[in-house]
């Protein structure tokens, strides 16, 4: 059995040009989220905390799957779309997030005096098949660090991008409309394809990643700031959670705070006995992978295919095209 820690913290701030706050954030029992609400239509703020309602439910079953969080997803969307009808207009909200598959081996939590900080360990056999389940719904992303080759601190040139955004701007990349320099000109960046709320509907994105790293969720209000570089090189200079949180907000309001900014910063590390990295573990594990699910497929369907692996490779190197 190896021992797990996972260390989060959590900060959302309203920005510099708002008057309030739609963006809201979870982190416990192995569910971190981001919810932004929509600021061009009505009930923002409530359409994002109704929805991290419906996802701080999921967080208490032991188990998920990737049915139970679409279900939950639905349950936010019907929710939303009521909500918007009782103010005559569309509320919607973002959001994305890590959800560990199976919760049940993790251990009680113990939240920092402020509340925002969270260490838990969890318990994980080799093959075990527990991985996060990583979610997306519009323009809030999550990202993944991995470790310098001696394992002394994140690696910045790591980043990865896992989620890709549902925006009228990412459409034409990935469509091969526009090459990105050119769809950063002309296209706005705050026109989403896809948000908790929306009257057609939503198919949320679904990926499966293995559970060691740093991750970073965050709102749009901190990527529309600060490119891609410059989020890798301040999470990758801070050892902490709460201090990489701490920084990365404090960098998108000094680089013009227009939108609110919610950060979650999940750090998931192997360690011995002695709360050490051991000398196996130590190290930017170059095996880690991320790999998106299909529509009729769940996490246990996609171990070791061909096509499984040529999936996950192609979403790796595309990473590094996500960033500004």
């Amino acid at each position: 059995m190896t021992d797990l820690h996972i260390d989060a913290a959590l900060l959302s701030d309203v920005g510099r040009k708002r008057s309030m706050n739609q963006d809201c954030g979870l982190i416990g029992h192995g569910l971190f989220l981001v919810c932004d609400g929509m600021g061009g239509g009505v009930a923002g703020q409530e359409a994002s905390s109704r929805t991290l309602q419906r996802f701080d439910a999921l967080a208490q079953q032991p188990t998920r799957s990737k049915e139970m969080i679409g279900a939950t997803f639905e349950t936010a969307q019907q929710e939303t779309l009521r909500l918007g009808a009782e103010y005559g207009g569309v509320a919607g909200t973002t959001a994305t997030g890590l959800i560990l598959a199976d919760a049940s081996a993790l251990a009680d939590a113990a939240d920092d005096d402020d509340g925002f900080g969270f260490h838990q360990r969890l318990g994980h056999e080799t093959g075990d098949g527990n991985v996060w389940y990583v979610v997306n719904v519009g323009d809030s992303r999550t990202y993944h660090l991995g470790r310098t080759p001696d394992g002394s601190a994140w690696e910045a040139s790591s980043l990865v991008q896992i989620t890709r955004d549902h925006s009228r701007r990412q459409e034409v990349i990935d469509t091969g409309a526009m090459l990105p320099e050119l769809a950063e000109q002309l296209v706005p960046r705050n026109i989403i394809t896809q948000c908790v709320g929306a009257p057609e509907g939503i198919e949320p994105d679904f990926f499966r990643a293995d559970l060691t790293g740093r991750f970073i969720v965050c709102s749009d209000g901190l990527h529309s700031e600060i490119d891609n570089a410059s989020i890798a090189a301040i999470a990758a200079a801070h050892e902490t959670p709460q201090d990489a949180v701490n920084a990365l907000v404090a960098a998108a309001l000094d680089a013009g705070g227009r939108d609110n900014v919610t950060v979650i910063v999940v750090d998931v590390t192997k360690a011995d006995g002695h709360d050490g990295i051991t000398d196996d573990d130590a190290g930017n594990d170059d095996s880690w992978s991320y790999v998106k699910i299909a529509h009729n497929e769940d996490i246990f369907d996609v171990d070791d295919s061909t096509l499984d692996t040529l999936r996950t490779v192609t979403a790796r190197s595309n990473a590094g095209q996500n960033g500004k």
